[in-house]
């Protein structure tokens, strides 16, 4: 798939109805809360979401407690988000019904895209047409979707948020694989950290990652954004999402995988995408500020670290330790990170 240039990418304002929507349908509603239909319908309805919640479902007249709609035609209005969660085959025409009818946002769960090879890289280029051409935003294909805990929007079918609701919190995680950030979102819950928004943005067929930082940088809820990318393809539209982000004073913290030529293969058969000169992301990174972390466990703590709105004023440290030889160990760890320790 062609990368979309930077002079035709539709604001950033535009993720509002995906992140914040007052009323979503889901499509391919499923009555059983396991099944990936009906995971975020089950989510959704223990989290409180306020606004109107149609699932659509031409087998069932009510799904989990909900009147059930036969088709995207016979929902009472146009809702603010979709929830995709149909095969492959029917996501181009279930798409431009759900513009057709007038919905601002799409969360597509269905693999079978660009992955896949060259039919589905079509058929994902169906679907980025759909987006421009309808004035629909979509996230996906082949993702894990999007929460908002600052209003209940679970469109997920993560387990990660099975044992309890995503809690209101300062930071936000944006990351191409579904997988990653949902457990990123599960450790840092653990530690007591609490991420207020996810987005997954899966093959990136409309919204990618760089749309996804330019949003957090601009909303108010956010405070730290955790960024997890196998590859970028519009890089200028990168370079002015970071921009922003040191402007505003909100620490990214990013972890760009792909680095050797096996990592770069695995990325592309996982979200067909394109891995890129590690060097320019180490040039790109500095010149914005971002830290790049290399293992979950740095990913942790600066989240952590950063969420609290402390930051350093310089680079002198100093070291008190119970041991002399942890001491000095700890000395020369600070000399190797270009720390001073008068």
């Amino acid at each position: 798939m062609s990368a979309p240039s930077s002079q035709d990418r539709p604001d950033v304002e535009t993720l509002r109805a995906l992140v914040s929507p007052r009323s979503i349908a889901v499509i391919g509603a499923s009555d059983d809360p396991t099944r990936i239909g009906g995971r975020p319908l089950g989510y959704m309805l223990r989290s409180g979401f306020q606004g109107p919640i149609w699932p659509v479902n031409p087998k069932r007249e009510v799904i989990q407690g909900l009147p059930a709609f036969g088709s995207v035609d016979a929902l009472p209005e146009a809702p603010d988000a979709v929830i995709v969660a149909v095969p492959a085959a029917v996501v181009p025409e279930t798409l431009e019904a759900c513009a057709a009818k007038g919905a601002k946002a799409a969360v597509v769960f269905s693999s079978g895209f660009a992955e896949m090879g060259d039919e589905g890289r079509r058929a994902q280029d169906r679907i980025r047409s759909i987006a421009r051409t309808g004035g629909i935003r979509v996230l996906g294909p082949n993702c894990l979707g999007v929460f908002n805990a600052h209003n209940g929007r679970i469109a997920t079918f993560s387990t990660s948020v099975e044992r309890e609701p995503p809690a209101p919190g300062p930071v936000a995680v944006a990351s191409q694989s579904g997988a990653y950030g949902s457990h990123a979102f599960a450790l840092l819950r653990a530690r007591g950290v609490d991420t207020g928004i996810m987005i997954t943005t899966g093959n990136e067929a409309d919204v990618d990652l760089a749309d996804a930082i330019g949003y957090l940088v601009r909303d108010e809820t956010t405070r730290v954004i955790v960024a997890y990318a196998e590859g970028i393809r519009d890089g200028d539209a990168l370079r002015s999402a970071l921009a922003e982000a040191a402007a505003a004073g909100k620490p990214v913290i990013f972890m760009k995988v792909g680095r050797s030529q096996v990592g770069a293969a695995a990325a592309a058969s996982h979200t067909a995408a394109l891995a890129g000169s590690d060097r320019v992301y180490d040039g790109l990174f500095a010149q914005y500020g971002v830290m790049r972390v290399d293992s979950t466990d740095q990913l942790l703590d600066a989240a952590q670290i950063a969420s609290r709105g402390l930051f350093p004023d310089g680079d002198r440290l100093g070291l008190i330790s119970i041991s002399g030889g942890v001491g000095v160990q700890m000395a020369d760890a600070a000399e190797d990170c270009g720390l001073s320790v008068p």
